[in-house]
């Protein structure tokens, strides 16, 4: 069990602080992170914790059988950010942002999934008999 718990946090660290490095790391080699320069250093903090937030509801959904998810959060960060999709870097450094959080999402809660499924606790397992799907 406590075996469980070392590889559900290395997933977590994965999903959330590692994929904002990734991310900037793709920003900066793609020099997206240039479109964003002009904007207050609250609202780059700000970024940061919505793509945290983002990876984990995404896991959530993918743990639990729930592409519905995926929608719902890409329809709510476009609400949000509606009318800055008019100035093109901007539209670029979010789609490149969102589809890497998806992109990001998906390999490391597969990779979680599958080693939690063959070595741990099965986690999905439990959660669908406890959600009764």
């Amino acid at each position: 069990m406590g075996c469980a718990f070392l590889y559900t946090a290395v997933a977590l660290i994965l999903l959330t602080w590692e994929g904002n490095l990734i991310c900037r790391g793709i920003f900066h080699l793609s020099g997206l992170k240039d479109s964003i320069a002009h904007l207050p250093t609250a609202a780059h903090n700000a970024g940061r914790w919505i793509g945290v937030f983002e990876r984990l509801i995404l896991a959530t959904g993918i743990i639990v059988h729930s592409w519905e998810i995926l929608a719902a959060v890409i329809a709510l960060k476009t609400v949000a950010r509606f009318k800055d999709m008019d100035e093109r870097n901007f539209a670029e450094y979010f789609l490149v942002g969102s589809l890497f959080s998806i992109l990001w999402t998906m390999l490391a809660t597969s990779a979680w999934i599958a080693y939690d499924h063959n070595a741990g606790i099965d986690l999905r397992k439990h959660t669908e008999q406890w959600l009764g799907i």
